[in-house]
C-alpha cells in the first residue's frame, strides 16, 4: 500500500517537536554513504568510489534532524553534474555542505567528509613496466553560517604506506662491523671505507604517512603532490611488483636513508613549507607517521599539528 502524500500535511512533524531535554547537538548525520564520483580537472578526469559522511548541528528546540535530506542533497548534486563539474574533491564536498545548510534551515554548521582509495603510477627500480600503487585520499568541507553569510573551511589529505629503516640499530651494527673488521686485520682507513660503502643491516618498519592540509580560499592543492611528499619522507617505498634485482636496489637505497618515525614527520613538514611557500601563514597542517614495528610488539606514532607560519618560523630559527 502506498502512503498518501497529502497525509503528511495533517500529521505532526516529530523532528520539529521540542525534546524532553533541550540541549544543542554539535553533530548529527549519516555515515558511510557509497557512490560513484567523476572528477574533471585540468589534468584530465578521475573516477572514484568514495565513502562520504554528512553532518549538521541541531538546535536545542528541535528533537531530530530530517536525515533523508542528507543523502538527498548528495544525489541531487550527482544528478546535476551535467551542469556542475567538480574539478577537485574538496570542491565537491563544499558544494554538498552548502546544500545541507540550504536543506536544514535550522542548522548553522554543516560538515562533509570524503575518503577514497586512489591509485598513483610508479616505476619500481630495475623494472621496465610501471605499477599501480594504492593509497588513500581525504577531503573535508565545513560550512558555517552566521548572519546570513557562509564561510568555508576545506581540507584535503593523503595516507601513503612506505617503510623506514632504523638508524639506531644500524649505528650499533656499524660499530660492531668496524670492530670485527679491525680484528680481521684491516687497517683503520680500510675499515672506514668498507663501512661507508657496504649496506649495513638494520630492522625495518612498514610506515603509514598521513597529511591533512587546509586549502585556503583561491588556492589549490594537487593530491599527487602530497602523495609524493609522503613517499619521499620515508626510507623507501613499497611496490605491488618487485623482482629480486629491484628488491635489492630498493633495500640498498633505503638502508642509505635510515630514518626514525620522528624523522618522517619532520621531512613531511619541511617539504610542505617548501612546496607551499606562497600559502598564508595561517594555513593549518597535520602530519603523522605510524610505524608497525618489526622487532617490537608495539607500534610507534609521531605527529605534529600546526599552521604553516609556525613551521616556517622554527625552520628559520634553526637555519639562523
Amino acid at each position: 500500500m502506498s502512503f498518501p502524500i497529502d497525509l503528511l500535511s495533517r500529521i505532526t512533524d516529530i523532528q520539529s517537536t521540542r525534546p524532553s531535554v533541550q540541549l544543542r547537538l554539535t553533530r548529527v548525520g549519516v555515515k558511510n554513504l557509497k557512490l560513484s564520483l567523476h572528477i574533471v580537472g585540468e589534468g584530465g578526469s578521475l573516477s572514484l568510489v568514495p565513502t562520504i559522511d554528512l553532518f549538521v548541528d541541531l538546535p536545542s528546540d528541535k528533537r531530530g534532524v530530517h536525515l533523508s535530506r542528507d543523502p538527498e542533497s548528495l544525489h541531487e548534486i550527482l544528478q546535476e553534474q551535467d551542469t556542475f563539474k567538480a574539478n577537485r574533491i574538496e570542491d565537491f564536498c563544499e558544494t554538498i555542505a552548502r546544500r545541507l545548510l540550504d536543506k536544514h534551515q535550522y542548522a548553522n554548521r554543516a560538515k562533509v567528509r570524503l575518503r577514497s582509495n586512489y591509485v598513483v603510477i610508479r616505476k619500481p627500480p630495475n623494472i621496465g613496466n610501471p605499477t599501480q600503487e594504492p593509497c588513500k585520499i581525504f577531503a573535508t568541507a565545513i560550512a558555517t553560517k552566521k548572519d546570513g553569510d557562509i564561510t568555508m573551511n576545506n581540507m584535503v589529505g593523503v595516507s601513503v604506506v612506505g617503510f623506514t629503516t632504523c638508524p639506531c640499530t644500524q649505528n650499533l651494527l656499524r660499530a660492531l662491523t668496524e670492530e670485527k673488521l679491525g680484528q680481521l686485520g684491516y687497517g683503520e682507513e680500510d675499515v672506514k671505507k668498507i663501512a661507508e660503502n657496504v649496506p649495513l643491516a638494520t630492522h625495518t618498519q612498514r610506515t603509514r604517512g598521513t597529511i591533512l592540509m587546509q586549502v585556503p580560499e583561491n588556492f589549490s592543492i594537487n593530491i599527487e603532490d602530497l602523495v609524493g611528499i609522503v613517499e619521499n619522507s620515508m626510507s623507501g617505498q613499497t611496490y605491488a611488483v618487485l623482482k629480486r634485482p629491484a628488491e635489492a636496489s630498493l633495500i640498498v637505497e633505503a638502508h642509505g636513508k635510515a630514518r626514525f618515525t620522528e624523522d618522517v614527520v619532520r621531512e613531511i613538514l619541511g617539504a610542505l613549507v617548501k612546496k607551499y611557500a606562497n600559502f598564508p601563514d595561517g594555513t593549518r597542517i597535520f602530519a603523522q607517521a605510524y610505524s608497525q614495528e618489526s622487532v617490537h610488539k608495539h607500534d610507534i606514532v609521531a605527529e605534529r599539528m600546526a599552521i604553516l607560519g609556525e613551521i616556517r618560523r622554527e625552520i628559520a630559527l634553526n637555519d639562523a
